[in-house]
């Protein structure tokens, strides 16, 4: 009898020991793409880039230029930035990166860090020039930009 409750302890202790470390992995791992979904950068409103919108305008939306020029009188100013997601897009995509988690026990997991890194926004580099009276004169996008409209 006793090497049978043995036997029992060693077999279920085991896999008992085996199905709790497994369990704690996975609730280590999973919400990391669901953490990514939420925390992806906001949506940048382009049309500040349009001709005759002040300056100010367009350093309030994109915050401090990568790089400026000022050539006679003829300010040129470098902005690079990661064009993100709207709320609502960025909300279903942790929704479901949620969803998909509790159904799979975590496993979406190994697909869905990945796919939130390489999904996760569009670099963008736009050189901006400016009238004499700081208002946007051109607009040349270097990276993004056009696509991310």
């Amino acid at each position: 009898m006793r090497t049978i409750m043995k036997c029992c302890r060693e077999v279920f202790g085991g896999s008992l020991l085996r199905l709790m470390l497994v369990a704690c992995l996975l609730f280590t791992l999973s919400g990391c793409s669901v953490f990514m979904a939420a925390q992806l950068p906001d949506k940048k409103n382009l049309d500040v880039f349009k001709p005759g919108v002040p300056r100010q305008v367009v350093l309030a939306e994109m915050g401090l230029p990568s790089g400026y020029e000022n050539r006679d009188g003829v300010r040129s100013e470098v902005y690079k930035f990661k064009q993100g997601y709207s709320q609502p897009v960025r909300i279903s995509r942790a929704v479901l990166h949620g969803t998909a988690d509790i159904l799979t026990f975590g496993l979406w997991e190994a697909v869905g860090t990945p796919a939130e890194l390489v999904f996760s926004g569009t670099d963008t580099m736009v050189l901006v020039t400016y009238t004499p009276n700081d208002r946007v004169e051109t607009v040349e996008y270097f990276k993004g930009g056009q696509q991310s409209q």
